[in-house]
């Protein structure tokens, strides 16, 4: 018997197409024949319940699985997904590795109802295990993953550590073993660039950001976007990404950095320049007073709010009822959102003129008498 299976397995696996020494699925008609002659022996070979002494159909099974000694090469050759290969190399399919793992080989997938097949029945030694750690760090080491499949292992990744019940056993679980975060390569949607999640520290969250961050706003080079952890359990990313929240600053440092793009750059596109006001108008209320006091103070000197007179930093604009000369840089915003005015303010967009600087226009302009005329009024 079992010479007779393994004669007809190495038929269909010698003439199966290799890459690189490797089976590759194919869907022609010669493989379609293949696979059914390799399916038929599988079916051949799978013990049914005997009569009239069920033990006849368990010392046959028994006596194909034991004729040979593998004891020291485990192996027994099945059909799988991308040809014939050793069950020890074969997986389980599941559901939550289906759309990442590309490059482990799986058995061939049954529907409710089937009757037992060889696979079913094979001894533990020759049994078709499930995916492990290892697996998917090989798989992670072995290819880049699109965004799809990335989002998909970080929603496994994310699961299974949050399944770990004691922290201490999670610590464990995270020391040992190989992250997804020290080997994922991926490339987000058409892009070329390929990002190691390994330099990724943060991730956007959606209860401080959303709806305000739009999908093409820039992002931090170490903030992962927020696609990729929107199906993620909030509570989870932190402990097994080991990642931090992105903050304000964190985004604001990234807009008024050297590698900013022209498109996001707010120190020269007054449309992008004003969306930024307009999210922080909407997260301000959210932010601690040494956010907002880090904030303040990182944005001061750049020259990112947009006026009637261009670019300036944001203690050297005014609002429109302090152009009493017109001749001030005033900002060029919507200033009929609350929010936004709140946030000028804070960062310094002056509603009124200094003393000084009154006295200094009016001596070039008007003369002493309107500046007796404008101190009374505003006092």
């Amino acid at each position: 018997m079992r010479l007779v299976y393994d004669q007809e397995i190495r038929k269909v696996q010698e003439a199966w197409p290799t890459v690189n020494g490797v089976s590759v699925a194919t869907a022609d008609a010669w493989a379609s024949a293949s696979r059914e002659k390799a399916l038929y022996a599988m079916r051949y070979f799978t013990f049914q319940p005997s009569t009239l002494d069920a033990k006849v159909a368990r010392i046959l099974q028994e006596a194909l699985f034991n004729c040979f000694d593998y004891s020291s090469n485990v192996h027994f050759p099945i059909l799988t997904n991308s040809g014939i290969c050793n069950t020890k190399d074969v997986r389980e399919i599941h559901a939550d590795f289906a759309s990442f793992m590309k490059m482990v080989l799986t058995q061939l997938p049954t529907s409710p109802g089937d009757p037992p097949n060889l696979v079913d029945t094979l001894p533990e030694k020759y049994g078709v295990w499930t995916y492990t750690c290892s697996d998917v760090v090989k798989e992670l080491q072995g290819r880049i993953l699109q965004e799809d499949e990335m989002i998909s292992c970080l929603r496994w990744w994310v699961g299974f550590i949050s399944s770990l019940e004691i922290d201490e056993e999670r610590e464990t679980t995270l020391t040992f073993l190989s992250s997804p975060t020290d080997n994922a390569k991926l490339r987000i949607g058409n892009s070329t660039c390929v990002i190691e999640l390994r330099n990724i520290t943060k991730f956007v969250d959606g209860n401080i950001w959303l709806p305000w961050l739009q999908s093409d706003d820039a992002l931090p080079p170490d903030t992962i976007p927020f696609s990729f952890t929107r199906p993620l359990d909030r509570q989870h990313i932190s402990p097994s990404l080991l990642g931090q929240p992105m903050t304000v600053v964190d985004w604001l440092s990234h807009l008024i950095s050297p590698q900013i793009d022209a498109a996001h750059d707010i120190c020269k596109n007054s449309a992008y320049s004003n969306h930024v006001l307009s999210v922080l108008g909407k997260i301000w209320p959210m932010m601690s007073s040494d956010m907002e006091s880090e904030a303040k103070d990182l944005m001061q000197d750049f020259p990112w709010i947009t006026t009637n007179l261009g670019f300036r930093p944001p203690g050297g604009t005014y609002f429109p009822e302090a152009d009493i000369f017109r001749d001030l840089p005033v900002v060029s915003v919507n200033l009929f959102n609350q929010q936004i005015l709140t946030v000028l303010g804070e960062f310094g967009v002056k509603q009124h003129l200094k003393f000084e600087e009154l006295f200094a226009k009016c001596i070039t302009f008007q003369g002493l008498d309107l500046i007796l005329l404008i101190v009374f009024q505003g006092r």
